[in-house]
């Protein structure tokens, strides 16, 4: 015996079943012989289980399929959409990494003219806090190539000196200095920066305060050899004594400033009178600001 049929004639028995214990609730029908009536509401219903019913649950299982299928699809378009709009700079996870120099890139760490010149990225370097791949783009050794032939004579030694920094870093053991020649796309130099950080993942070294915002707001990751220098200065608390050579007049006629060996500045309070003398300085308080550190004190 055929299966629907089956199950046709198991929906009629149910639904005859079912038709027989509610005629039972259903009140009489006057002139009516009430076993005509349940037998009629019986056969009513097992009709509707064999024919109707079947057809009815068809449709349904076909329409939710139909649906089902709909959304599956939408669903995947908009998947698809959503990937092939994908910002250009990320990489598919399959996709091999760039090189240069045979070397696979991997988040590099991307200098500036900035980090360059001020110097200090060499003793970083030398210290181990920063290790693998440096890249330099093309475009900031011409930037460094016109810093080093300026009429300035202060410039042009700084631009010289950088590039004595890049040959010294060639020589640290962990590091590895490459030169980034592909076409960043872009005008300015910082906007170059930018792209080939987020192109590479990498993060960019700076001294910069304006690329460093600048990063920061288009989310590329920046080492900020400024901020890592106020980081790592000896703190100073409020009632603690040190001595302080007087080196010139503050702001104030009054006040007489001195420094400590990492650079941070001390303000003395009625010190200007001591100029060129190592005196003794009581803290008073301590101002943190995009300059740096500075110290206030009192002579004891």
């Amino acid at each position: 015996m055929p299966v629907k049929l089956v199950l046709r004639l198991v929906l009629a028995a149910t639904f005859a079943v079912v038709a027989i214990i509610f005629s039972e609730l259903i009140p009489p029908i006057e002139g009516a012989n009430p076993l005509v009536a349940r037998i009629f509401v019986t056969f009513i219903a097992a009709t509707l289980g064999f024919i109707v019913f079947p057809d009815i649950a068809t449709n349904v299982t076909k329409f939710t399929i139909y649906l089902f299928n709909i959304s599956v699809n939408r669903l995947s378009s908009e998947i698809l959409n959503q990937l092939l709009h994908f910002p250009k700079y990320t990489r598919n996870i399959f996709e091999p990494a760039p090189q240069v120099g045979g070397v696979s890139i991997q988040r590099p760490l991307i200098l500036d003219t900035s980090a360059i010149i001020d110097g200090r990225i060499l003793d970083i370097a030398k210290t181990g806090f920063i290790s693998g791949l440096i890249l330099i783009p093309n475009f900031v050794l011409l930037e460094l190539q016109q810093v080093s032939d300026s009429s300035d004579n202060l410039k042009r030694q700084r631009g010289r000196r950088g590039f004595d920094i890049v040959s010294e870093l060639k020589k640290i053991h962990g590091i590895k200095i490459e030169i980034w020649e592909k076409d960043a796309g872009g005008k300015a130099v910082d906007e170059k920066l930018l792209k080939i950080a987020k192109s590479l993942h990498g993060k960019v070294i700076t001294t910069d305060f304006n690329l460093n915002r600048l990063s920061e707001a288009h989310g590329v990751s920046v080492l900020n050899v400024n901020d890592l220098s106020n980081a790592i200065k000896a703190q100073a608390l409020p009632g603690e004594t040190m001595e302080i050579k007087i080196v010139h007049v503050g702001k104030d006629a009054k006040q007489g400033v001195g420094y400590l060996e990492d650079g941070t500045m001390v303000v003395v309070e009625d010190g200007a009178h001591f100029l060129g003398d190592t005196v003794k300085v009581e803290v008073s308080r301590v101002l943190q600001s995009s300059a740096g550190r500075i110290i206030f004190g009192k002579k004891q």
